[in-house]
């Protein structure tokens, strides 16, 4: 059925002459831009996507005319200034995708908060849809595959037969854990919380407290960190073997010494923003994390609509003398 709610939103964007600006990342935004087109009749544009039917196309945030929403791609501001954007000649300016926003414009982007104030001191409303569960859990599967993808690339050897750590066992480490042993790897977790090791030891896997990280990463041919905190500290690398490789998935600052991993010859991949950051991963439409995606982008968008509805029939009403306008 359809939603009542997106059916008014649609409406208004259609005779609101909206522009929604779709900046960046993986299919996932190119599936979310065309759905966006579909509901709301908008005048859609891309940047830093490939191109496509029915869209506008921006070669940079420049080109594009002022937008009422901006929709970032998941993990919007991983590296502080940009936007990643995979398919495009170069990561995308925050500074300049703020610049082209109207002041009461709406910016919905995963794990955007660190470059919220960018929009903010222009008067824009920021909305991180990364605080919904479900999308964040959707978005561990590609994160997931994208740090199986690199460790078969990285790796001199099958992953058939070696040994992983997996360092944390929260969304990502559970998501992750299960799909390394299906591949052969005999995976071993590491966490912090008793319940966590429990939990873990419940579904199959040897689970060890951090204190026992160190001996466990020795025996590791790779070691996946999914925690933002350091855990892979001098002590621990010092452990490890030379062909060891290390794939941190954790978001700044990453749970690596990675200046100590530079100078002891310890291989190590921060793979953030996953899966754009693995050149360029397919992700079919109908994959769960896309199909989470797309929806997410379309509460974040419908919210600002029909606020704009509900105040565009207030001031109707007060023209027409069916209120006051002092009653809002």
């Amino acid at each position: 059925m359809e939603n009542p709610d997106f059916q008014q939103a649609e409406e208004t964007c259609m005779k609101s002459d909206k522009v929604i600006l779709v900046a960046g990342g993986d299919l996932r935004q190119q599936y979310a831009a065309q759905r966006l087109r579909q509901k709301t009749g908008a005048a859609v544009w891309t940047v830093g996507l490939p191109a496509q039917p029915n869209l506008h196309f921006a070669e940079t945030p420049a080109e594009v005319p002022a937008y009422d929403v901006l929709v970032l791609p998941v993990l919007a501001g991983s590296s502080g200034e940009t936007v990643p954007a995979p398919f495009g000649t170069s990561p995308l300016s925050l500074p300049e995708l703020a610049a082209q926003g109207k002041p009461a414009a709406l910016v919905a982007g995963g794990g955007c908060s660190g470059v919220a104030h960018w929009f903010e001191a222009a008067g824009m409303t920021v909305t991180d849809y990364l605080r919904r569960e479900e999308l964040c859990l959707a978005n561990a599967v590609p994160t997931a595959e994208g740090a199986i993808r690199i460790a078969i690339e990285e790796t001199a050897r099958t992953l058939h037969g070696a040994s992983a750590l997996v360092v944390g066992y929260g969304r990502i480490g559970m998501a992750l854990a299960p799909r390394l042993r299906a591949l052969g790897m005999q995976t071993k977790i590491c966490a912090r919380r008793c319940e966590t090791r429990a939990l873990a030891q419940m579904q199959g896997f040897s689970a060890v407290p951090v204190s026992a990280l160190a001996q466990r990463a020795a025996a590791a041919d790779v070691i996946f960190n999914t925690v933002p905190v350091l855990l892979l500290s001098e002590t621990v690398l010092k452990a490890l073997p030379p062909e060891t490789l290390v794939i941190d998935l954790a978001s700044r600052p990453g749970g690596t010494d990675f200046d100590a991993a530079k100078r002891l010859g310890i291989r190590v991949v921060w793979a953030l923003a996953l899966p754009p950051e693995v050149r360029r991963c397919h992700i079919p439409e109908k994959a769960i994390s896309a199909e989470f995606h797309r929806k997410n982008v379309e509460k974040s968008v419908e919210s600002v609509l029909n606020s704009e509805k509900r105040l565009r029939n207030c001031e109707k009403a007060t023209k027409t003398g069916i209120i006051s306008s002092k009653e809002f």
